[in-house]
């Protein structure tokens, strides 16, 4: 009996539940429940109950897909009376009978599991950011004990990992690279070999990472619409003198600026800009790539920052001029906040430096951390590509659940 009751207190139950009528007569329930011991209340429209209708005629359970095209939603999500709604002996589950004569079944803990909304949870409870006090060096995994789960980890919460111990090739680096994660192809091509001497077997497009000067910290692919998730990088033939990788973490960077600079923070998450990639001349270009309207710091609906587009070097022409002193105003507000922030990314105290070597691969997130390559002297080789951001998720987020499970939708 002790065990039986210790059960119940973990399962989810309706203490009570009423009708009620929100934008339409008796178009929503409101449910009070005990879970794991503590009362609870939430309003459940029904045409949210009838959507997540779990019965075989409006679900897939092979696919995990639903069935409905949702053309008639709304006025299936009806009942009689109040006797269309019971909840069971034990009050774990709730069956409804809607006004078509479908019946649902569901289970309270299941329907409340999927549909209350999440509690707002601070960005640094489930990532390191970083510095570098904090994070002395990058994460490093060697090859021979490479797994999915230790690599996902690494790669989520740092935002940057090095595979060791690969052999010095582009062949054995696009095999690694497509054995964890999809390419993220562009016009680039889905893999490059590069140097800043190229050959008549390297590509050479009009971009500075093709040359042997020195490049700030930047993210890539700013003037696609779908940025390239994963940068991957490996240094087949070092420079004779320079050519340093170094590596920032911008949302570290971001919380500096919103600590110190609050409204310069909410202005790079307002103000849209627009980035391009150009080769040849305008008019006329061979390539145009252009993305309109983003914002430098993205967040998602608790403030938690998803994504950072910083690269200086490939803004577009800024079209924000007017007759309006409003609009004046606001551009001059943007410029300070853009400055600040590429002040804080520039400074050498939030900067980790890498003297990539053959054999040591490293995998960036491109949405977090920022790269940028010191100046260098001699011949340099590199190869590498770009991983789907999505791709790497949908393979990891099994192995992050227990550090995503009360946040992100990445």
């Amino acid at each position: 009996m002790c065990v039986r009751k210790e059960m119940l207190a973990f399962i989810t139950r309706v203490a009570s539940w009423n009708l009620k009528t929100i934008r339409s007569k008796n178009d929503a329930l409101e449910v009070i429940y005990f879970e794991a011991g503590k009362q609870s209340k939430l309003i459940m429209p029904l045409v949210w109950l009838r959507d997540h209708c779990s019965s075989t005629k409006y679900y897939h359970f092979q696919t995990n897909q639903r069935k409905s095209n949702c053309t008639d939603l709304t006025s299936l999500a009806k009942i009689k009376n109040e006797n269309d709604v019971r909840v069971n002996r034990d009050d774990s589950s709730m069956v409804i009978d809607w006004i078509d004569g479908h019946r649902s079944f569901y289970e309270i803990g299941d329907i409340i599991g999927k549909g209350k909304k999440k509690k707002e949870v601070a960005i640094e409870k489930v990532i390191d950011l970083w510095d570098s006090k904090t994070l002395k060096e990058v994460p490093r995994i060697s090859k021979s004990n490479l797994s999915l789960p230790e690599f996902s980890v690494k790669l989520f919460k740092y935002g940057v990992v090095i595979i060791d111990d690969v052999e010095g090739t582009a062949e054995a680096t696009e095999q690694l690279c497509k054995s964890l994660v999809p390419v993220h192809d562009t016009f680039f091509g889905q893999f490059w070999v590069f140097s800043n001497s190229a050959s008549e077997d390297e590509p050479a497009y009009e971009d500075t990472a093709y040359g042997n000067e020195e490049i700030g910290p930047h993210t890539d692919g700013t003037y696609f619409n779908q940025t390239p998730g994963i940068q991957v990088f490996h240094c087949l033939t070092p420079a004779k003198t320079g050519g340093d990788t170094v590596v920032v973490d911008s949302f570290h960077c971001a919380k500096l600026l919103k600590n110190e600079f609050p409204e310069d923070y909410e202005t790079l998450c307002n103000t849209k800009i627009p980035h391009h990639y150009l080769e040849g001349e305008v008019p006329g270009s061979s390539i145009h790539s252009l993305s309109l309207e983003k914002p430098v710091i993205e967040t998602d609906s608790f403030g938690n920052i998803t994504q950072i587009r910083f690269n200086p070097y490939d803004r577009a022409p800024f079209a924000c001029l007017s007759s309006s002193e409003s609009s004046a105003s606001d551009t001059i507000k943007f410029y300070e906040a853009y400055e600040k922030f590429a002040k804080i990314c520039h400074d050498p105290e939030n900067a980790l430096t890498i003297s990539l070597k053959p054999g040591s691969v490293i995998f960036i997130d491109n949405f977090r951390v920022l790269h940028s390559r010191t100046a260098f002297q001699g011949y340099r080789q590199m190869c590498g590509c770009y991983l789907s951001r999505d791709n790497f998720m949908a393979k990891a987020r099994p192995f992050l659940r227990q550090i995503t499970s009360t946040f992100y939708e990445w």
